[in-house]
């Protein structure tokens, strides 16, 4: 059977600067992936490659809105459509969705930064308990995927903020990013990978023929606190609508 593939691509680049050497380090690391989709978590749009379709999850997490920074952004090679930017609990200005519209029909991306364990404990906006933002998150991406239509192929991409497979986070947490993400599609970048454990993850229903990662830093800048990574996906013709 022909297939396709395609590269996905997801770095948390660490509030990357507008400028200077660690900026344009970060922006070459991002273009070399030649992703055609990428998923850069707490970024800036002037981080990404030039060209291509560029939605983002909204300017407020509840931390006070900074306009040039985003926790997620999307970079499609295809025209997107659907587009959905979550907008409460855990989950906002942290998850959006959109249908990237490849030559062998539509794709759904789902792009993620799950709120680290401390979330809104003691800073923003101090009302939460440890992991509470975390599982709230993951509550609201259970009911988001709920509705998805199985015949159009999934790929979830972003900072998971959790190591696959559980270390230090408590069995609970790890328990229900399984349910959430990993019951329904495959995490392409769990384990033991080069510059791991990895909390940037990308999953999918797709076939995974390739993955690579890059550390957080080069011989002479340190660029983020995450690895990053790519992975090839398998993208068979009969997802071609019509």
């Amino acid at each position: 059977m022909d297939q396709t593939d395609i590269v996905v691509a997801t770095w948390n680049t660490e509030w990357a600067p507008a400028k200077g050497a660690r900026t344009a380090a970060v922006r070459d690391r991002l273009a070399s992936t030649a992703a055609d989709i990428l998923v850069v978590t707490e970024g800036r749009r002037s981080l990404l490659p030039d060209g291509g379709h560029v939605i983002d999850a909204g300017d407020d997490w509840g931390y006070g809105v900074q306009p040039d920074r985003r926790k997620v952004l999307i970079r499609s090679r295809w025209p997107v459509s659907e587009v959905y930017r979550a907008t409460t609990g855990g989950a906002a200005g942290r998850v959006a969705t959109a249908i990237a519209a490849t030559p062998e029909g539509p794709i759904r991306i789902v792009a993620v930064c799950i709120p680290w364990s401390s979330a809104h404990v003691s800073t923003g906006r101090k009302d939460a308990t440890s992991w509470s933002e975390h599982l709230d998150c993951l509550d609201r991406l259970d009911e988001l995927a709920a509705g998805f239509d199985p015949a159009i192929p999934t790929v979830v991409a972003g900072d998971f903020n959790q190591r696959l497979p559980r270390t230090r986070q408590p069995k609970a947490v790890a328990d229900r990013l399984v349910d959430v993400i990993g019951a329904r599609w495959t995490i392409h970048t769990a384990g033991d990978v080069e510059h791991g454990p990895l909390i940037d993850h990308i999953a999918s229903d797709l076939a995974c023929t390739g993955l690579s990662t890059w550390p957080g830093r080069t011989d002479e800048i340190r660029l983020s606190d995450h690895s990053g990574v790519a992975c090839r996906l398998v993208l068979p013709t009969t997802v071609r609508a019509g």
